[in-house]
């Protein structure tokens, strides 16, 4: 049977870059089911990719193959990787700490190789566009049934490049939090939860510079066009605005950080 394929990139969709990896897919395993997780991620942003991607595998098929692309080091000595989880998921990239929140999730890394297989990668590769030319066939083999050991030659584990989610700094009275992530409605999310606004003793009303900021439940238990907290769906703080934009209101941007008080 063959496996589905979760795609996750940097490249937007204005150009021809996700579509020509579909079809690069499509000529190795015509009956893989490829959903198309996001191709939003903020432009080079390792982190936010390697975010959106660990947030998104708990809900994906447990056979799934994650084909995931935010590359700045394209071309260069970074390597591309193929892994498999101890959950018996693949994670296809580059080696640049992209997948490894997911495989986290997903387990932890048991066994990687370096793809470099002649028979899988398109020859001739490009510097520019190992998406299409080296991720895009790795990922479709292993959904045929590859086995990892057929894209190339084996690394350990413990040399793969990580990295850590960004943590809030909690203080009495305080919080100081980083922007991990603005959805297309404007709601910005924290990488604060909660019981870190708990720990700091913050109570129900939240002070963000001159603005008091009230924590609710919902977006309509404020007035239109209003500010509020409240906990998203995969558990954390994120600052809203009912029918409209909290990024706009407040001109934050994934990256900024801002402090919580009470």
């Amino acid at each position: 049977m063959t496996r589905p394929i979760v795609f996750c990139t940097d490249y937007g969709l204005l150009d021809i870059f996700v579509g020509v990896c579909h079809g690069v897919i499509a000529r190795i395993a015509p009956e893989a089911r490829v959903i198309d997780l996001t191709h939003h991620v903020a432009r080079q942003d390792v982190l936010q990719g390697a975010i959106l991607l660990a947030r998104a595998s708990r809900y994906m098929p447990d056979d799934a193959v994650y084909l995931a692309v935010v590359d700045p080091g394209v071309g260069s000595e970074r390597r591309p990787i193929a892994v498999q989880a101890r959950s018996g998921a693949h994670l296809v990239g580059p080696d640049n700490g992209l997948l490894s929140m997911a495989w986290a999730e997903l387990g932890g890394a048991e066994r990687a190789v370096e793809i470099a297989a002649p028979e899988v990668l398109l020859q001739p590769v490009s510097r520019t566009f190992h998406g299409r030319d080296v991720f895009a066939p790795a990922a479709a083999h292993l959904a045929m049934g590859a086995a990892l050991e057929e894209l190339g030659p084996p690394i350990d584990v413990g040399d793969l490049q990580a990295l850590e989610p960004p943590r809030p700094m909690v203080a009495p009275g305080s919080v100081g939090a980083r922007v991990i992530s603005i959805d297309a409605f404007g709601n910005v999310q924290l990488n604060a939860r909660p019981e870190d606004l708990d720990a700091a003793g913050l109570g129900p009303i939240l002070q963000l510079g001159p603005r008091a900021i009230p924590r609710v439940d919902t977006f309509t238990d404020l007035r239109p066009g209003s500010v509020g907290a409240l906990v998203d769906s995969d558990g954390f703080v994120a600052l809203v605005v009912n029918r409209g934009s909290a990024a706009e209101l407040l001109h934050l941007k994934v990256g900024d950080a801002v402090v919580l008080g009470g």
